[in-house]
């Protein structure tokens, strides 16, 4: 085996290492995108709770949010240069598709072109779930070009 050889698989192995960290912080991605849909079904469901019993359970996605963040944060931090000029880029991807999807929406929505399951534009579970696409999305372009 040449050096070459060498550093091409120590890369490659530190390319699937960050991502393997990055899919575990997406994880609470996940895990909020999934409270999201579960709290808006309960709150839906039973509309004579007290009010602040009803935001209390809406604003509950956002603590694995918060901690997806964090997560996303430490991780990014023990990346390489390579690794996290693909993240940013993935991220400003993630961040311009999901900002373009919302904005459209809500033209749509105020021109009365409305669409039934996000009548009031992405809310939280549908800008989740939008990020977390554009996202890979992102990561699979960049990647792709730096190879």
């Amino acid at each position: 085996m040449t050096i070459e050889n060498e550093l091409i698989g120590e890369s490659r192995e530190a390319r699937v290492a960050a991502f393997k960290r990055a899919m575990k912080s997406n994880g609470w991605l996940f895990i909020s995108t999934v409270t999201y849909l579960v709290t808006l079904y309960v709150v839906q469901d039973h509309p004579e709770w007290d009010p602040r019993l009803r935001v209390g359970a809406t604003l509950l996605p956002l603590v694995p949010g918060v901690i997806y963040l964090r997560r996303l944060w430490g991780t990014f931090k023990e990346l390489d240069e390579l690794q996290r000029r693909i993240q940013l880029e993935a991220w400003a991807f993630a961040l311009g598709g999901t900002v373009l999807v919302g904005t459209t929406l809500n033209i749509l929505n105020a021109h009365g072109i409305g669409f039934e399951s996000y009548p009031h534009g992405l809310e939280m579970g549908g800008a989740y779930l939008s990020v977390f696409f554009f996202w890979c999305l992102g990561v699979a372009q960049a990647t792709a070009r730096y190879r």
